[in-house]
């Protein structure tokens, strides 16, 4: 697509990024630029997937059936703990609602605020930074990022929440 140089006349560097597309302007050659500049959110979604999040690389089933269905559900939660990632380092800020249902932001605020509810749905820092909280995060050094693997814990966490919450409402159902 392209070469740039960087550096003194002694010691340039020069690149070029291969691909299959056609490539007949320079429009076109932005174009796949712009897509190469992207691949670190790619990259950035399997070391979640694969490693730091949900482990799925440590995977030790018996077929691959189950292989094939595990990996499906834990790339599902990658993208939910991708999104609450990068939701957080986002300069506009959006509902937690785009991320977590209304039951799991509610059952987050009551456990971490322990206050009631607000009017307002909290944004999507706010979880970020509880369920990160939620994960054993105490943000010690300073930088409001909470590592890929305390995100997951906190999700489990309230997914487990998730899950004596709903129990209790089917026993007092059957009374």
């Amino acid at each position: 697509v392209g070469c740039s140089e960087v550096g003194d006349e002694d010691k340039k560097l020069n690149w070029h990024i291969l691909t299959n597309e056609p490539v007949n302007s320079a429009e076109e050659a932005l174009k796949i630029i712009t897509y190469y500049e992207k691949r670190w959110l790619i990259e950035e979604y399997h070391k979640v997937w694969k490693s730091e999040g949900t482990g799925v690389e440590g995977l030790r089933v018996q077929s691959k059936g189950n292989l094939d269905r595990l990996a499906t559900i834990f790339a599902f939660l990658a993208v939910r703990i991708f999104q609450l990632k990068f939701a957080n380092e986002q300069v506009e800020d959006i509902s937690c609602e785009k991320i977590l249902s209304s039951r799991a932001w509610k059952l987050l605020w009551v456990k971490r605020i322990k206050t009631p509810l607000p009017e307002e749905v909290p944004t999507a820092k706010w979880a970020y930074e509880h369920l990160a909280r939620l994960g054993g995060w105490k943000d010690s050094k300073r930088n409001g990022r909470a590592a890929v693997k305390t995100l997951w814990e906190g999700w489990l966490k309230l997914q487990a929440i998730l899950e004596g919450y709903e129990l209790a409402l089917s026993l007092e159902q059957d009374l």
